[in-house]
């Protein structure tokens, strides 16, 4: 068996240290990947549940408004035939009223995920979406004598209207995943 040379014993040396260099560069590459797409999923992650909870948010007021709806709407028509609101229904209005008052803050905590998310055309649409609320509820009212059933029809065409074109820019949104 020949004697190891001092040439043998480097270029060996070498290899190995190469080697193991080549294997630390390459599992800091992989770690470094692997860490940057585990970040862009939690962030789209945060996107889509941020998305979600605005839409949960639109929904729950938009029930509130429709319950609200309803029940001043019944008492246009019983108003119509000289009639009032049974007791136990209107203590259910002045529920839905401070529901629906109340539901103004999940919007407005709405509009500011939005903002935050850098979505300014969603927002807008949020924000005519709550003042078309606000409005519904100031000129809509219990005892209003003027309101008809034609009126409150209108009324709630609008309302879904305007429900259905924030929908329409919240979902390009979450399709397009930005």
């Amino acid at each position: 068996m020949p004697a190891t040379t001092t040439i043998e014993v480097i270029d060996t040396a070498v290899k190995i240290g190469l080697g193991g260099a080549i294997t630390l560069i390459g599992t800091l590459l992989v770690t470094k990947l692997n860490h940057s797409h585990d970040h862009s999923k939690e962030k789209g992650k945060r996107h889509y549940d941020a998305l979600e909870s605005v839409g949960a948010d639109v929904e729950e007021i938009t029930h509130v408004s429709l319950r609200y709806w309803a029940l001043i709407i019944e008492w246009v028509r019983n108003h119509s035939q000289g009639l009032d609101l049974t007791d136990k229904r209107k203590e259910e209005l002045e529920k839905t009223k401070d529901d629906l008052f109340d539901s103004f803050k999940s919007l407005t905590v709405a509009e500011s995920k939005l903002l935050l998310l850098g979505l300014d055309e969603p927002a807008k649409l949020l924000r005519a979406y709550g003042e078309y609320l606000k409005s519904m509820r100031r000129n809509c009212y219990y005892e209003k004598e003027s309101l008809t059933e034609q009126t409150m029809n209108e009324v709630r065409e609008e309302l879904l209207k305007k429900r259905e074109v924030l929908f329409s820019s919240l979902s390009a949104v979450y399709k397009s995943g930005l």
